[in-house]
């Protein structure tokens, strides 16, 4: 009996996309990377809100350093977010493969089932790190043209961007759960409000 002859390189790409919804099917993968992108994204945002405004009562008019300390903590977030979710829908789903496991008395390893496991983890995971370090550097771009804008204008429309961003978010999740749009959207607004006036009364207060 011949072998049958591997798939080439480009049958593999070509087959990419209906592997990878089939990985989504099976790992239920849409409405939990709605969940992480949103709820990180919303993190990324209200972190560099409070950055800026401890930068501006601080005084800090370098817009060289509103970028470092921005860039900083989007890095730190998208590296905590990316090795917390992994280790921790890797233990999960690990385990629920397990116990599926245990159930058909068969190895699931090196089935669709096992190979969606691993791609959920990874996905995930990239969701969870990109999505708060994306929110919180759009929010830095107006820093590049504060020798045109003023550093001080670069302040407020970076918050203008927050906002945005809030907005768009709340929308989303709107959107989502079938709610109206514009009041979702306003809700995550004033929490951003909230933060940057919580921030202001902190210092306010001397802390």
């Amino acid at each position: 009996m011949r072998r049958r002859a591997k798939p080439s390189v480009l049958a593999r790409l070509r087959a990419m996309p209906a592997t990878v919804r089939q990985y989504h099917e099976i790992a239920a993968l849409g409405s939990i990377a709605r969940r992480y992108f949103a709820m990180n994204a919303f993190d990324g945002v209200l972190t560099s809100v409070g950055i800026l405004a401890g930068a501006f009562l601080g005084g800090v008019e370098k817009a060289h350093t509103v970028v470092s300390v921005v860039v900083a903590a989007s890095v730190s977030m998208g590296v905590s977010g990316f090795y917390g979710s992994y280790l921790v829908e890797r233990a999960e789903r690990g385990r629920a493969l397990r116990e599926l496991e245990e159930s058909t008395l068969s190895r699931l390893d090196r089935t669709d089932i096992g190979a969606a496991v691993r791609y959920a983890s990874v996905v995930i995971a990239l969701i969870d790190g990109a999505s708060p370090a994306a929110a919180s550097l759009l929010m830095i771009v107006p820093f590049f043209f504060a020798r045109s804008i003023g550093v001080h204008a670069a302040y407020y429309v970076g918050w203008g961007v927050a906002f945005v961003e809030l907005f768009l978010l709340g929308a989303f999740l709107g959107r989502i759960s079938r709610e109206r749009i514009v009041v979702s959207g306003l809700k995550l607004v004033l929490a951003g409000g909230i933060s940057l006036g919580l921030s202001l009364l902190l210092h306010a207060g001397g802390l």
